[in-house]
């Protein structure tokens, strides 16, 4: 099994950009925790994380040949969608969410069509609210504006989820929700367990999304 794992900075998560080979240099996220419980139990299996911070899905499709065009895999996972949002709202520079579709059902078709075997795994792309009655002093300057605009961040992450349900959908993929399940799980412990800035996960909330994908690929990776 050969398992490839592309997305911005929520997968990224300080991977070591020096490092070409599989099963090594997986950033501190969750694409380590998922490969650290797969390789224990398959040492045969091959994992490359080739995220990149800060990529919008126009970004991702720039280098899609290099990146995931000529990489053999099998299962190809993909999380994005933050930082159209993020660039959208903060300077006018993301794509809308009909761009966003289009760019990312034409990078699902070219890598059908050069990997006519393999399957998909598509998270969805997540903002993590705070709670107005939680005391965040810590919460960075740069998120500020998803605290105070929570209405119309969380609308335009929600339009990119359903369009990455929508492409679910037509290409078979395994579609892992994630949203609602932070909505809950930050009524139930609070919002800065999972996440310190609304994008990025806490240690906590990278094991909860390792957690939901291998759940979720539990077929596909037997």
């Amino acid at each position: 099994m050969k398992i490839l794992f592309q997305g911005d900075s929520v997968t990224d998560s300080s991977r070591d950009r020096n490092i070409k080979e599989p099963n090594n240099g997986f950033g501190i996220g969750y694409v380590n925790l998922i490969a650290s419980q797969l390789l224990l139990e398959h040492p045969d299996y091959k994992i490359y994380n080739r995220a990149v911070s800060g990529n919008r899905i126009g970004d991702m499709y720039a280098r899609w040949i290099e990146d995931t065009l000529n990489i053999d895999f099998d299962l190809l996972s993909i999380m994005n969608g933050i930082n159209d949002v993020g660039f959208g709202l903060r300077m006018g520079q993301g794509a809308d969410a009909d761009e966003f579709e289009f760019m990312y059902d034409r990078m699902l078709a070219s890598a059908k069509k050069t990997h006519p075997d393999c399957k998909f795994v598509l998270l969805e792309p997540f903002v993590v609210q705070f709670d107005l009655r939680e005391k965040n002093p810590d919460i960075p300057d740069g998120s500020n504006d998803i605290f105070l605009k929570w209405d119309i961040w969380n609308k335009n992450m929600r339009e990119r989820s359903e369009r990455v349900q929508n492409l679910a959908k037509k290409y078979n993929a395994v579609f892992i929700p994630l949203s609602d399940d932070f909505a809950e799980l930050g009524k139930k412990y609070g919002f800065s367990h999972w996440s310190l800035d609304c994008i990025h996960p806490t240690p906590a909330g990278h094991a909860f999304i390792a957690k939901k994908w291998l759940e979720a690929c539990k077929d596909i990776l037997n």
